[in-house]
């Protein structure tokens, strides 16, 4: 998406954290309000690799919540068909976006979902994308309740 070349694991997905810090031309800065884009790419969460181990799922709350608060804009990029890995996945990113409301910072999150077969069916891909967007409202309304938040907490 950057043109950057990560450390990978091998045939898999990075581990750990790696950052980069790109220098923004100068004819974009001005627009951009900013000199340079840190751009941090974090190992998957629910990674098989890591899947046996005692502490995964705090693994991954961690860094969902590092990620998310240092970052301005989250980029979600998810290669899968399967909702339920994509449920596991977004919910974990939802407890970290209430955590960062709860410190009154509301950083910017985009989904990048690859690998969508028939994209020429626009029709059922929007109805998809309506009955996703509710799935992830409930479950924003249900990490708010595990986290312990009251109100009307909406993934919108």
């Amino acid at each position: 998406m950057f043109g950057l070349q990560l450390p990978v694991a091998s045939g898999r997905c990075t581990r750990g954290a790696f950052m980069t810090l790109l220098k923004i031309k100068e004819n974009v800065r001005e627009e951009l309000g900013c000199h340079f884009i840190l751009v941090i790419d974090t190992e998957g969460l629910k990674s098989p690799e890591l899947a046996s181990l005692e502490d995964s799922n705090e693994h991954d709350n961690e860094l969902a919540t590092l990620v998310v608060g240092l970052s301005d804009i989250t980029i979600i990029n998810m290669a899968m068909e399967n909702t339920s890995e994509m449920k596991d996945i977004l919910q974990i990113v939802v407890h970290a976006f209430l955590r960062m409301k709860e410190i009154e910072r509301i950083p910017n999150c985009h989904l990048v979902h690859q690998n969508v077969s028939d994209v020429s069916a626009h029709e059922k891909n929007m109805r998809d994308r309506k009955k996703f967007l509710e799935q992830l409202d409930e479950m924003t309304k249900v990490a708010a309740n595990m986290e312990k938040k009251h109100g009307n907490y909406l993934f919108q």
